[in-house]
C-alpha cells in the first residue's frame, strides 16, 4: 500500500468520509496508471495522448484534493489545539494534559515545557509528558539549560527542527540529553520577551523525522502555549501573594496556621511529638523604624530573616506574623531541646552586626518555644501558648529562650491586667515619683537625687518597677511616663531650691530607648526645661550602656543635641555593654554610673575589688564623674573612699523618699555635720517605700 493511502487510513476510530474519498482518489490514481502504460504498450499514439491528458486531469485534481485535506487536517489539529489552549488553564497538570494533546497532534511520544524564572536566583519549571506519563519538576538554571532555551532564538522564526546526526553537535546533545531520535522546537514568546522553550520530540525506536510542516505547526501552536504558560506563571505569583510575606518571602500567617493544622493532624506513634512552634519577637524593633527610617527597617528584617533560615532544617516551615514577629514550625522534632538548639542558633546568628545603610546596628529577639506535646493541642493553643513563652522571654531581660510551662499563663493574665489598670493609672495621674539622694563621697553633703517612677494603685496595691516597667516598655506606655517624670522631676528641682539661692540640688532622670531615640525628643527636654524654669545644668539625663553599643550613630547625633541644651549625661549601669573605650572616648558624657552588682563584694574580693577601682580610674582618666549605685553597708562606702569614687547612692545612705521627705533631709542637712552620712544612715533616710522595693530594682522612669 503507498504512503499516501496508508497516511489516509490513520485514525483510531476508523476511517471517516474524507478518508474514504482519500482512498477512493488514490485506487483511481492507481487504476489510470495501469491504463496509461497498457496504452504506451498498444502505441496508439491518439489514444494515448487523450488518456494520458484526461489522466493528468484527474493525477491534479486527486493530488489537489489530498494536498487541500492534508492542509485541513493541519488545520483541524491546529483548531483544536487552540480551543484547547484557550481553556483557563489553573496548574501544571494542565500545562501536562496540553503537552499530551501536542504528542496526539505530532504522533511523538515525548513533548517538554521549559518555564524560565522571574529571577536568577529562583529555579525554572521543568513540565514533561514522556510515554503517556506527566511529570513537573524544578531545576536549577545553569548555562546548559539556557543554551537548550535559547537555541531557538538563532534562526528568525523562532523555531527548529532537530535530527540526531544532522548536526551541529550541541543538538545531538541535546537530544541525547532526553533519550530523543529527532524533534521540533519553539520558542516560548509573550511581547517579545523569551519565557521558555516547547519541545516535541520521538524516541530512538521511532525513526520518523519532523517535516518543516511539522516545525511551522509548532511554531504557529507556541505563542499561544506561551499565554498559557504566563497565565500559569501569573495564578502562581498571586497565589504566592496570597500566602507569603512580600517583603520577606516567608510564608505569611494563613500559610503558617494551615502547616501548623496539618503537622497536628498527623498520626504519631505514641511518645512521639507532633510539632513545636518558635514564637520570635525582636527587641526594639520599633527604635530602628523610629531613627533609621522604615527603609531601614525593612532592610534589617530581611536580614534576619536570612540568619533565620541558615539554622533550620529544609522542610522546616519560617513565617513572618506581622510586623517583627516571625514564627518556625519544626515537625516531628526528637524532643524540647531540638526546638530550644534551633532557638540558640538563631540568637547566636544575631551577635553579629547588620549593616543599614551604612549604619552597623544590632539587633537581639526573645523566643518563646511551645511543644504540641498533647493530642488535643490545636493552632490557636499552640500559638498562644508560644506567644506567652515569648513574653516572659522579654521580662528576663530580652536576647533570650523560654519554653512555655502553666505558670506562664497565670504570669500573662496578671500582666494584661497590669496593662489595663497601667493605662487607666497614667491617664488619671496615679503615677508618683520618689527621689533617691546621690551623696558627695568626699565633702559627705548630698548634691543630687536620682527620681524613681513609682505606682500604688487603689486597687491593686503597690507595684513595683521591677513589674510594671516591662509592661510599659512593651505597651509603648513608657514615653508617656517618662514625660510625667521628667516635668515632675524637673518642678520639684526648683521648689527644693526656692528660698535657698544657693543650693544647686540636682536632679536625675533614666531614659528608656524608646524615649531617647526618638526625633522630638531633645524639643521635649528643652520645653520642660523652659516651662519649669530649671537650670539645663542640674539635670541630668542617665541612658543605659547597652544602648550605645546598639545605635552608635544615632545614639550619638541625640546625645549632641541633649548636650547642646546645656544638660549633664550619665551612662548607667557602665561595665555591662561592653562599649569599647574608643566609643566611650568621643561620647560627649559627663559621668559613669556603676551598678549594684559590681558593688555588692568590693569589701570581700580582692578580684572585684580591683575591678571596680580601674573603672574609677578610668573614669578619673577621661574626667568623668563616677556614680556607684547599690551602696547597702559602711565597708562598702570606705572603700569607695579610699579609691577615690566622686558619688554614691543606695540604701545605707538614704532610701528613696519622696518630695517632703528630701525636703526635710535637705533642712536636716543643713544643720548636721556633713560627716554624719553614712554613719547614721536610718535617722536620716526617711524612707517611705515597701520592703519588697530594693535598690536592684529597675530604676528607669
Amino acid at each position: 500500500m503507498s504512503p499516501v493511502i496508508r497516511r489516509a487510513m490513520l485514525g483510531s476510530r476508523g476511517p471517516n468520509p474524507g478518508q474514504v474519498r482519500a482512498v477512493t482518489a488514490a485506487l483511481a490514481l492507481a487504476a489510470l496508471a495501469v491504463g496509461s502504460w497498457a496504452l504506451v504498450e498498444r502505441a496508439e499514439t491518439l489514444e494515448t495522448l487523450l488518456f494520458l491528458a484526461l489522466a493528468a486531469s484527474i493525477v491534479s485534481v486527486g493530488v489537489g484534493y489530498l494536498s487541500e485535506r492534508h492542509h485541513r487536517r493541519h488545520l483541524e489539529h491546529l483548531s483544536d489545539s487552540r480551543d484547547l489552549l484557550q481553556q483557563t488553564v489553573r496548574s501544571p497538570l494542565s500545562v501536562g494534559a496540553l503537552l499530551g494533546r501536542l504528542c496526539q497532534i505530532f504522533g511523538a511520544g515525548f513533548a517538554e515545557v521549559v518555564v524560565l524564572p522571574d529571577a536568577p536566583d529562583q529555579a525554572a519549571l521543568l513540565v514533561r509528558v514522556c510515554s503517556g506519563r506527566i511529570t513537573e519538576t524544578s531545576e536549577a538554571v545553569d548555562q546548559v539549560l539556557l543554551a537548550d532555551v535559547f537555541s531557538v532564538t538563532v534562526p528568525a522564526s523562532l523555531s527548529l527542527v532537530l535530527r540526531e546526526g544532522a548536526g551541529p553537535l550541541e543538538s545531538d546533545a541535546m537530544l541525547a540529553r532526553r533519550g530523543l531520535h529527532g524533534a521540533v522546537m519553539a520558542a516560548l514568546s509573550v511581547e517579545g520577551q523569551i519565557l521558555g522553550s516547547l519541545m516535541v520530540g520521538r524516541g530512538q525506536g521511532d525513526l520518523r523525522s519532523f517535516t518543516d510542516e511539522d516545525q511551522r505547526l509548532l511554531e504557529a501552536l507556541a505563542p499561544q502555549v506561551g499565554v498559557t504558560v504566563e497565565k500559569l506563571r501569573l495564578d502562581e505569583r498571586i497565589n504566592h501573594q496570597a500566602f507569603h510575606d512580600s517583603l520577606t518571602g516567608l510564608a505569611n500567617r494563613a500559610l503558617f496556621a494551615d502547616r501548623v493544622v496539618h503537622a497536628l493532624d498527623r498520626r504519631m506513634e505514641p511518645g512521639r511529638l507532633r510539632a513545636a512552634i518558635l514564637f520570635i519577637d525582636l527587641d526594639d524593633f520599633k527604635v530602628v523604624n523610629d531613627t533609621l527610617g522604615h527603609a531601614s527597617g525593612d532592610l534589617l528584617l530581611q536580614g534576619v530573616t536570612r540568619r533565620l533560615r541558615r539554622v533550620v532544617r529544609p522542610f522546616d516551615t519560617v513565617a513572618r506574623l506581622g510586623g517583627d514577629e516571625f514564627a518556625v514550625l519544626i515537625e516531628d522534632p526528637a524532643g524540647p531541646e531540638e526546638a530550644v538548639a534551633v532557638a540558640e542558633r538563631f540568637l547566636e546568628e544575631l551577635t553579629d552586626t547588620f549593616d543599614l545603610h551604612g549604619a552597623a546596628v544590632s539587633i537581639g529577639a526573645s523566643v518563646g518555644i511551645a511543644i504540641a506535646d498533647r493530642p488535643s493541642m490545636t493552632y490557636d493553643h499552640l500559638l498562644r501558648e508560644a506567644d506567652v513563652a515569648m513574653y516572659r522571654a522579654k521580662e528576663r531581660g530580652k536576647a533570650t529562650v523560654e519554653t512555655f510551662d502553666a505558670g506562664m499563663q497565670r504570669a500573662l493574665e496578671r500582666r494584661l491586667r497590669l496593662r489595663g489598670d497601667l493605662e487607666q493609672a497614667v491617664s488619671a495621674g496615679e503615677l508618683s515619683v520618689e527621689y533617691q539622694p546621690i551623696v558627695a563621697l568626699e565633702s559627705g553633703t548630698m548634691v543630687g537625687v536620682e527620681a524613681l517612677a513609682r505606682w500604688d494603685s487603689p486597687r491593686l496595691g503597690r507595684i513595683g518597677p521591677r513589674e510594671f516597667i516591662p509592661v510599659a516598655e512593651a505597651s509603648g506606655l513608657i514615653r508617656e511616663i517618662g514625660r510625667q517624670v521628667l516635668r515632675t522631676a524637673c518642678e520639684q528641682a526648683v521648689r527644693w531650691s526656692a528660698g535657698e539661692p544657693g543650693r544647686e540640688l540636682s536632679v536625675s532622670v533614666n531614659l528608656s530607648p524608646r524615649q531617647l531615640l526618638h526625633p522630638d525628643f531633645a524639643e521635649e527636654v528643652a520645653t520642660i526645661l523652659r516651662e519649669t524654669y530649671l537650670s539645663p545644668s542640674l539635670l541630668n539625663l542617665e541612658i543605659t550602656e547597652s544602648l550605645l553599643v546598639e545605635n552608635t550613630a544615632t545614639t550619638l547625633e541625640r546625645l549632641r543635641a541633649l548636650k547642646d541644651l546645656g544638660v549633664t549625661l550619665a551612662v548607667d549601669d557602665f561595665g555591662t555593654g561592653y562599649s569599647s573605650l574608643a566609643e566611650l572616648k568621643f561620647l560627649p558624657v559627663d559621668a559613669l554610673k556603676i551598678p549594684k552588682s559590681f558593688v555588692d563584694n568590693v569589701a570581700t574580693d580582692a578580684r572585684e575589688r580591683a575591678f571596680l577601682a580601674g573603672i574609677i580610674g578610668l573614669g578619673r582618666t577621661l574626667h568623668l564623674r563616677v556614680v556607684a549605685v547599690g551602696v547597702e553597708g559602711a565597708d562598702q562606702l570606705d572603700e569607695l573612699r579610699d579609691m577615690n569614687c566622686d558619688l554614691a547612692q543606695g540604701f545605707h545612705l538614704a532610701a528613696p523618699l519622696d518630695a517632703e521627705g528630701v525636703a526635710e533631709l535637705l533642712s536636716r542637712q543643713a544643720g548636721t555635720a556633713s560627716a554624719d552620712w553614712g554613719h547614721r544612715p536610718r535617722e536620716m533616710a526617711l524612707a517611705r517605700c515597701s520592703s519588697g522595693d530594693t535598690e536592684s530594682l529597675p530604676r528607669t522612669a
